[in-house]
């Protein structure tokens, strides 16, 4: 008999911060009163996160773990373009954060009144790697050399994005969020399509090795 996956210890420190808010409508203003909450000892807090706010940070980093889990998950993942795997976990996406649009609505209103926590969670997102957010191409590579890829920038913005066009829709069924990831989707990958720029570059890496057999003034 396979041995039972244990349950990742984390995720109940995660549930217990979504009880607190839904309970006092607010977030925890301290550390301490989020422990006393749940009767925790600290040392048993830190042996899962450093600061309360990597927890703020590990439980929406989680939406979209599940949301990339799910999308690989599926058989024919692999088959996809970039475009259509971005719109695919975009999708699986807004599914996931539906099930708790009522807290996330009230948790992001509060945390976007901190500037930092922001930061430090795009910095954690553009971090992970999701197959949802993967940028292929010449371009990327080059970027990726240097830890830097901006297209990947690009569709973890516009992930957040749909999170918070998500939690404001009041129209029928979402349709109107429906809308918005297609319509963004597709402005987006025209936006950051890097087939032209790439062309340059090998006109560019051309002309350079032909530079000495060619006529100049020089």
């Amino acid at each position: 008999m396979a041995k039972k996956k244990e349950k990742d210890p984390r995720l109940a420190l995660v549930k217990l911060y979504k009880d607190y808010l839904l309970t006092h409508g607010e977030l925890p203003a301290s550390l301490k009163a989020f422990m006393d909450f749940g009767s925790l000892k600290l040392d048993g807090f830190k042996k899962h996160f450093n600061s309360l706010e990597e927890l703020e940070v590990a439980l929406l980093l989680l939406y979209f773990k599940k949301s990339d889990d799910v999308l690989k998950s599926s058989s024919d993942a692999e088959e996809l373009t970039s475009k259509e795997r971005h719109l695919a976990f975009l999708y699986i996406l807004v599914e996931t954060v539906g099930e708790d649009e009522i807290f996330l609505r009230e948790f992001l209103h509060q945390k976007r009144k901190q500037p930092s926590f922001i930061q430090k969670f795009m910095m954690a997102l553009n971090a992970q790697e999701l197959t949802g957010m993967h940028s292929e191409g010449k371009l990327s590579e080059v970027f990726e050399k240097v830890k830097i890829n901006p297209k990947k920038t690009a569709l973890t913005n516009h992930a957040l994005a749909v999170i918070y066009f998500l939690l404001k829709d009041n129209s029928e069924d979402k349709q109107d969020t429906d809308a918005f990831i297609e319509k963004t989707t597709d402005l987006l990958f025209r936006l950051t399509d890097t087939s032209t720029l790439m062309s340059m570059f090998d006109l560019g890496k051309f002309m350079a090795s032909r530079k000495q057999s060619v006529f100049t003034w020089e």
